[in-house]
C-alpha cells in the first residue's frame, strides 16, 4: 500500500475574525503519495500560495489540519514551527544568498556541515559540480533554480514545495529544467508540490494535479483523465481552453450561438445549461450573411486563434494556417463533424 506523505483534511482559512467573511480556502482535501509530485493549478488569486504557506507553516489554519509523514503538523490551535518540518522550500526568484558560494548556499541548512555526501550528490544531480565555487550572479537563471532545489532538498528533506518555479527561466531553459524535476526527486526519494497557473507545465512533469479556483479545488486527476473527463466547466475552460456557450431548449432539440444541437445523447436531458467546446470543434466559413464577427486574431505557429462575438457571446476559433481571415469579417460558424463537446452539469460527453 502506498504511503501518504501529506494529508490535507477539510482545510478552511481566511484572513480576518470575522464570523461572516469570504474563505480564502474552503473545505481543501488532498493526499500526495510518497514518491508523488502534484501540481497545484489555478489562476492568479485563487487561494495557491496561501495553501502553500499553511503547509510551511507560516500561517495558522481556521479550520482543519496537515498531516505530513503521519505526524500532525497542523491545526486551528498549534503549528509545528516552520524549520521543524523538514520541507524544502523553492521560489520563484531563487532566494540564494548572494555572498556564499555555490557550495556554501547547498551546505547552508545543514546541521552537521563536515558531512556533506548529501550535497555532493545533490550539486552532480543538479549538474553544477564544476561551479561550486562561483557565485548566484555568476550563474544562469537555470543553474540559480537547480541550486535552489539542491539547497532545499540537502538537508534529508523528502518533502518541497516549489513556488512557480520557472515562471523567471526563458523558454528553453524552463522546458530542459522542468523535464528534470521529476527525476531530481525520484533520486531523492522525494515528494513534491507544485504551485502553477500554467497548465502545460503542471500537466507535463506531475503525476497529478489538483485544479483550484477562488478557494475551492474543482478536482485532482491524473493529467489524462483531466483531459477526458473535465468534472466542471472551470476545469474544461482552464485546463482545455475549451468555449463555454449557453444551451436553450427548443422543444424537442437543444441549440447555442453556433446553432441547433441534434443528437441523440441528449434525449431525455433536462437540466443541461452549457456546453463546452474546444476552439478546434468550430469550423469557421465567410458569409455575409453571418451572424459572428471575427473581433481579433493570433498567429500561433500552426494555426491561427479567432476571437468572435455572436449573439452576445465571445468564443475562440482554431483554424489552419491555410485558412485566414480578418478582423471585422462577418462569418457563420458550425460544430465540426467528427467531434465531441461537454455538457454540464454533469459532464457528460457527446459525440457527434
Amino acid at each position: 500500500m502506498q504511503k501518504e506523505a501529506l494529508i490535507i483534511d477539510d482545510l478552511h482559512h481566511k484572513y480576518d475574525n470575522q464570523k461572516i467573511s469570504n474563505w480564502i480556502l474552503n473545505s481543501i482535501n488532498l493526499k500526495i503519495d510518497s514518491g508523488e509530485l502534484l501540481g497545484l493549478l489555478g489562476p492568479s488569486g485563487c487561494g495557491k500560495t496561501t495553501l502553500l504557506r499553511l503547509i510551511a507553516g507560516f500561517e495558522y489554519p481556521s479550520k482543519g489540519r496537515i498531516i505530513l509523514n503521519d505526524r500532525e503538523i497542523s491545526n486551528k490551535s498549534k503549528i509545528l514551527n516552520p524549520e521543524k518540518r523538514k520541507i524544502g522550500m523553492v521560489f520563484q526568484d531563487y532566494a540564494l544568498f548572494p555572498h556564499l558560494t555555490v557550495l556554501e548556499n547547498a551546505m547552508f541548512g545543514l546541521k552537521d556541515k563536515k558531512n556533506k555526501s548529501r550535497v555532493d550528490f545533490l550539486i552532480n544531480i543538479v549538474g553544477l559540480e564544476n561551479f561550486i565555487n562561483r557565485y548566484p550572479h555568476e550563474l544562469s537563471g537555470g543553474q540559480k533554480q537547480r541550486l535552489a532545489i539542491a539547497r532545499a532538498l540537502a538537508p534529508g528533506t523528502d518533502f518541497i514545495l516549489l513556488d512557480e518555479p520557472f515562471c523567471s527561466l526563458d523558454m528553453h531553459v524552463k522546458l530542459k529544467l522542468r523535464s528534470e524535476l521529476p527525476n531530481i526527486l525520484e533520486s531523492c526519494n522525494a515528494s513534491g508540490l507544485m504551485v502553477t497557473h500554467d497548465p502545460e507545465e503542471a500537466m507535463s512533469i506531475c503525476n497529478k494535479v489538483a485544479v483550484m479556483n477562488e478557494g475551492k479545488i474543482h478536482q485532482i486527476d491524473s493529467p489524462t483523465k483531466l483531459l477526458e473527463n473535465p468534472k466542471t466547466i472551470f476545469v474544461s475552460s482552464f485546463i482545455l481552453g475549451n468555449n463555454i456557450l449557453k444551451l436553450k431548449k427548443d422543444e424537442n432539440f437543444y441549440s447555442c450561438c453556433i446553432g441547433e444541437i441534434n443528437n441523440s445523447s441528449l434525449e431525455g436531458e433536462i437540466n443541461i445549461k452549457f456546453i463546452s467546446i474546444s476552439p478546434k470543434f468550430i469550423f469557421i466559413d465567410r458569409c455575409n450573411d453571418g451572424k459572428a464577427l471575427i473581433i481579433s486574431k493570433e498567429f500561433m505557429f500552426e494555426h491561427f486563434i479567432y476571437k468572435l462575438s455572436i449573439k452576445g457571446e465571445t468564443l475562440r476559433v482554431r483554424t489552419k494556417l491555410n485558412k485566414s481571415f480578418n478582423i471585422g469579417d462577418k462569418c457563420a460558424l458550425s460544430i465540426a463533424k467528427d467531434s465531441f463537446f461537454f455538457v454540464y452539469p454533469g459532464a457528460k460527453k457527446i459525440f457527434i
